[in-house]
């Protein structure tokens, strides 16, 4: 049907590319010793782009069994609109799928093992509910027209899980996640019973007082900093004014500590992409190298624009992360001294400002005295401007770890972070 659509569309004189999304997810979810779901679902859009009599159109649908009824659809939209974008279709693409194909995966013992896991509940009698969710995903990109068929693909193995805690009639919540390619049992053991320990500490958290401290930002909190405001690096975002970045291109705006790349061709992170949604190679990049910002991201529209090239990220970024430094976590714990840990930070869509950078966030973790994690802490605002916080930076951890196919972060150490709690 894709090739007749094609045909189809050449017959009309319109250049037509497809982009095929297809993703197929096994979900199993269990509460205590109880399977609550067992869910295997699949979906495959199309997003059509297509060039006619100088007007672009885009078209997102699910089913292209009338290709007539597309084109004409096309054309239509072509007539009315008032859009006279330049654009670039696919190429040839050098690189070659380098995904292995996975073991077919036995369920049931995915079930057993996630069952197996309410015996923390008599480990623990303060531990009133486990729950769990195991998510495999595979999904696979094409991008075709009349040159060239490009193919990617994907494995993903997702586990999340929550749990509550009771004391004395008060309940604390804590919860995980992994993303990985190889499921896991004895790292899901670990970070469940860490997430355990964790709200069992926290049930009787108290604040702090109102100061500047040295603070060891926990290496999934500086992922969700970076996650919120990576929009900053795009160059439409930063020719709107609409970036805390609008003025620092090539120019030093965090510690000379810090270099984030973008890492999309690496097949051992869960980020793989070896082309973006409009058919652009990605590649190894610095976006911010030593401190400086130098590499704006570019999708076809923009990149026509300013007569430069794409960066392989019109559907975003993959794989982007800070590299890690040598210290471990319990090492930049001893260097700090006297701080505060932060494992866990609120707020994101509601407690920052992408254009001028401020942060003010809700926030839990652990003081830290004389090199130990001490008292759990809990009603405490994170407020610091972003800018600032990455040119505060004392030491950065090696516990690099990837929490979505975006990225990832190590551990950061910083200098004098105000936190507002207790007068």
């Amino acid at each position: 049907m894709i090739k007749k659509l094609l045909e189809i569309a050449k017959l009309n004189n319109i250049e037509m590319e497809i982009a095929i999304n297809y993703e197929d997810n096994t979900c199993i979810e269990t509460f205590n010793d109880t399977v609550e779901k067992y869910e295997v679902s699949n979906v495959k859009v199309y997003k059509i782009k297509a060039l006619y009599q100088g007007k672009l159109v885009n078209i997102t649908t699910e089913d292209i069994t009338n290709p007539n009824i597309l084109v004409d659809m096309i054309i239509n939209n072509a007539r009315v609109i008032d859009n006279s974008e330049d654009t670039t279709f696919a190429k040839k693409v050098d690189i070659k799928n380098n995904n292995k194909k996975i073991p077919k995966t036995d369920y049931n013992i995915i079930i057993k093992d996630l069952l197996d896991l309410d015996k923390f509940r008599k480990k623990y009698p303060n531990l009133e509910s486990i729950k769990l969710t195991y998510t495999s995903n595979y999904n696979n990109l094409s991008i075709i027209n009349d040159e060239v068929k490009l193919i990617d693909s994907n494995n993903l193995i997702y586990i999340y899980g929550e749990i509550i805690w009771k004391e004395n009639n008060i309940c604390q919540t804590g919860w995980f996640q992994i993303k990985t390619l190889k499921y896991d049992l004895d790292k899901i053991k670990e970070k469940l019973e860490e997430t355990i320990i964790d709200a069992s500490k926290k049930i009787n958290a108290v604040s702090l007082k109102t100061g500047k401290y040295k603070v060891l930002l926990k290496n999934s909190e500086v992922f969700n900093l970076l996650k919120t405001f990576s929009d900053m690096f795009n160059s439409e975002e930063i020719k709107k004014k609409k970036s805390v970045l609008n003025d620092y291109f090539n120019k030093q705006v965090f510690s000379n500590k810090i270099t984030i790349v973008e890492d999309p061709l690496n097949s051992k992170l869960i980020g793989k992409r070896i082309f973006d949604i409009e058919g652009n190679p990605t590649y190894y990049k610095e976006i911010v190298k030593d401190g400086v910002f130098i590499t704006k991201l570019y999708d076809n529209k923009n990149a026509i624009i300013e007569n430069t090239n794409p960066t392989g990220t019109s559907d975003g970024v993959r794989n982007m992360y800070i590299l890690k430094g040598k210290s471990s976590y319990q090492e930049l714990i001893k260097k700090m001294n006297n701080g505060v840990i932060i494992d866990s930070i609120e707020g994101l869509h509601a407690g920052v400002n992408k254009l001028t950078g401020e942060i003010s966030l809700q926030a839990t973790g652990y003081e830290v005295v004389n090199g130990n994690a001490g008292e759990a802490l809990k009603l405490i605002i994170f407020q610091t401007n972003l800018i600032d916080l990455f040119n505060s930076v004392i030491d950065i951890g090696n516990d690099l770890e990837m929490f979505s196919i975006m990225g990832g972060s190590p551990s950061i150490l910083f200098a004098n972070v105000m936190i507002i709690g207790k007068e």
